[in-house]
């Protein structure tokens, strides 16, 4: 120990010599030596300092040493101080107890043993030091308490602290504010704030501390002193004494109430569609697994095979719902969606699965069924239910479904091959215009053939596989007046592929953009050749898809392709159908009355088969009405056909428009569509769509006007 540090003994006595020799005898121990003449200089001496022990001199002038000693014992901060006396034993062996009373501890008698003296002293020195490490240790104790106990106070999280027994021995004021007990209540009792179902779990943790172990976000549930259930994460260890004997736990009880909260929520939207609030396509995955999982649990080491029961997967599509969002407005398709929601849900059963994948496709599972029968009744009600008029804003809708059903285990054990089979039937009903249709084999061949198809076509272009055909437009005379350009597919294997095989396929996969701009580059750069032949006065004509009219740059693709050909804008005529500038009328309206402005002619494919509004008639900026096919066809014997053909022509007339009736094969279909004052044809009557050299043949046979 340093100097400072080590035990202060105080030494009192008049005379000097007997202090030095006391000193002398007392040096070689461990403790600093202090020296007083008389007694009050020995109370200001004591009043300074921590005394491991007084030396007090008896007999002394003044101030006695009886005296002295009483008053240090009479000062609190002095009384815990020993004190032996020392003196002739001649001479004061009648005070000694009286010496005991005044507060001495010992007496030495002169002269002194120095054996005796250093031993005793000794032992006082070696109390003392004992006596100022406890008291070290309990200051140290209790300053440590003290932080921690104002750490626990300041921590944000609840902390309990209990004892063997369970009992609290400590709670923060946090606990006090999430839990509602305070401190003073609860301390040395025991609290039921754990929900019945959850008391197995918390005896789980009380028992793996009880073992020694730590806890760490055990994610759990408890009660608060009103009754509210919080959700919370409780961590946790032991706390032990210097002999590693547990003594109780310390627990820290976060509330995660909100996170949860915020974790389910985000969780919903992960596994649900925002809209509707049906399970998503990610859900709808899961969900099938999960149930052919269920289907399929063979014992170990057997294949697995089915438990008997089947299950039916069903595909919805809502028909012309484009249609809807186009004409009515997003905001009306997605309350469109949130209804038939609703009611798809209402014809299953609860042990049944409906899915929203995007858009406007619906996924149902149905569970645990007897038979197809079964299915079949689920998919008419769902027909019924959904063909029910919708009424939203000022508009009532009438909306009709798609199906296409694929079963378990008939049709596949997986995931993969019973999604698959639903779609390609949900396609087969759309097509056939059939509410719902089961999966077939014939359907999978078709599909197959279709993805042959596709793949073809992507590369029919590049190959130089596609020809232009023209078709000619004749006037009452006979004479060629214009033409129709019309794509061919010549594939090396299959052939001449028919128009309506291919082209619907085209349009859905996007590659009749490509190809399109190229029969209309085509078309373009064959009339202008002609016209610098000399066949000034005719026109050519080609359709616009519906897929096409909706591109952004279709009128820059016409620009290029007159600007590269030469040709002149009014020898160009764009044949559109009604279907296709009525999915979105104003911007038909603005493109077309662009490229109007610009000389080229719109003529309206197939007028009077489709559903087209004669307010939106006037506004486009149409040239020609073709008259349909199925009109011309029994126009000599049907009045009904005769009647609409007149109408049509009289409407024309009165609407500044041209007509053109399409399907003419004989002489009397021609005479009569003439009277009717019609005065521009096309049919196998006057020839049939043909390569351009045959085409270059006719218009030398038959001229131009």
């Amino acid at each position: 120990m340093s100097e400072t540090k080590k035990a202060q003994i105080l030494l009192v006595d008049d005379r000097p010599a007997n202090l030095l020799a006391l000193e002398q005898i007392l040096e070689d121990l461990h403790c600093h030596v202090l020296k007083a003449t008389s007694g009050p200089e020995a109370l200001r001496l004591v009043s300074r300092y921590n005394f491991a022990l007084i030396l007090l001199d008896v007999q002394m002038p003044g101030m006695d040493g009886f005296e002295t000693a009483e008053l240090i014992r009479s000062r609190k901060s002095s009384q815990q101080i020993p004190i032996i006396f020392v003196t002739a034993i001649s001479k004061e062996q009648q005070h000694v107890f009286k010496g005991y009373e005044s507060g001495a501890v010992d007496y030495l008698v002169k002269p002194l043993d120095a054996s005796i003296l250093k031993s005793k002293t000794r032992v006082f020195i070696e109390l003392h030091e004992q006596k100022t490490l406890l008291e070290q240790q309990s200051e140290a104790l209790r300053k440590s308490e003290e932080k921690y106990r104002t750490v626990l106070e300041s921590a944000p999280a609840p902390v309990v602290v209990h004892d063997m027994t369970g009992k609290i021995t400590y709670l923060n004021t946090a606990f006090s504010r999430v839990f509602g007990w305070s401190l003073t209540e609860s301390i040395g009792q025991k609290i039921d704030f754990v929900p019945d179902e959850y008391q197995t779990g918390s005896e789980l943790i009380f028992t793996k501390i009880t073992n020694g172990e730590r806890v760490s976000g055990i994610e759990t549930c408890r009660l608060t002193k009103n009754g509210d259930r919080l959700e919370v994460s409780i961590s946790g260890a032991g706390f032990f004494d210097d002999h590693g004997a547990l003594q109780g736990s310390v627990m820290t009880i976060q509330d995660i109430t909100e996170r949860k909260k915020s974790e389910d929520e985000i969780k919903f939207l992960a596994y649900h569609d925002a809209l509707t609030g049906l399970p998503n396509r990610k859900s709808f995955y899961m969900r099938l697994e999960d149930e052919l999982e269920q289907s399929y649990r063979p014992p170990e080491g057997e294949r697995r095979r089915p438990r008997g029961y089947k299950h039916a997967l069903l595909f919805l599509d809502l028909n012309k719902f484009k249609y809807v969002n186009d004409s009515l407005g997003h905001d009306v398709g997605d309350e469109l969606l949130k209804i038939v929601a609703h009611r798809l849900r209402q014809c299953v059963r609860k042990r049944d699965h409906v899915f929203r994948l995007s858009g406007d496709e619906f996924t149902i599972l149905l569970n645990n069924l007897c038979n197809n029968t079964d299915v079949a009744k689920v998919a008419e009600k769902i027909r019924e239910v959904i063909a029910h008029p919708i009424k939203i804003n000022d508009a009532e809708l009438y909306v009709t479904v798609s199906i296409g059903i694929s079963v378990y285990p008939e049709d596949g054990d997986n995931v993969e091959s019973l999604v698959k089979y639903a779609d390609i039937a949900m396609y087969a009903a759309k097509a056939k215009q059939q509410g719902y249709r089961f999966f077939t084999e014939e359907m999978n061949q078709n599909a197959l053939e279709r993805i042959r198809m596709e793949n073809r076509l992507r590369t029919a272009l590049q190959d130089n596989q596609f020809t232009v055909y023209y078709q000619p437009f004749v006037g009452s005379y006979g004479q060629i007046i214009g033409m129709e350009a019309l794509l061919r597919w010549q594939h090396p294997e299959l052939g001449q592929v028919s128009p309506t095989k291919f082209i619907p396929l085209a349009e859905e996969t996007g590659a009749i953009i490509s190809i399109g701009k190229w029969v209309l580059h085509t078309a373009c750069s064959q009339t202008k050749r002609w016209q610098d032949m000399g066949y000034k006065s005719f026109y050519v004509t080609v359709n616009l898809s519906t897929r096409q009219f909706q591109e952004p740059d279709l009128i820059e693709t016409i620009e290029q392709a007159l600007q590269t050909t030469g040709l002149s804008p009014g020898c160009l005529k764009l044949e559109v159908t009604e279907s296709s500038i009525m999915e979105n009328p104003e911007d038909a309206i603005a493109k077309m009355t662009l490229l109007r402005s610009l000389g080229i002619h719109f003529s309206i494919d197939d007028f009077g088969t489709g559903y087209s509004s004669l307010s939106y008639l006037k506004r486009f900026p149409i040239d020609t009405l073709k008259i349909d096919r199925s009109f011309v066809m029994d126009s000599l014997t049907n009045k009904d056909d005769q009647e609409i053909i007149k109408t049509i022509i009289a409407m024309a007339r009165n609407l500044d428009l041209d007509t053109v009736a399409e399907g003419i094969e004989t002489q009397e279909q021609f005479d009569f569509l003439s009277d009717q004052g019609c005065h521009m044809m096309q049919g196998y009557y006057f020839g049939r769509p043909m390569p351009a050299e045959n085409f270059e043949e006719q218009l030398q046979l038959h001229g131009t006007i």
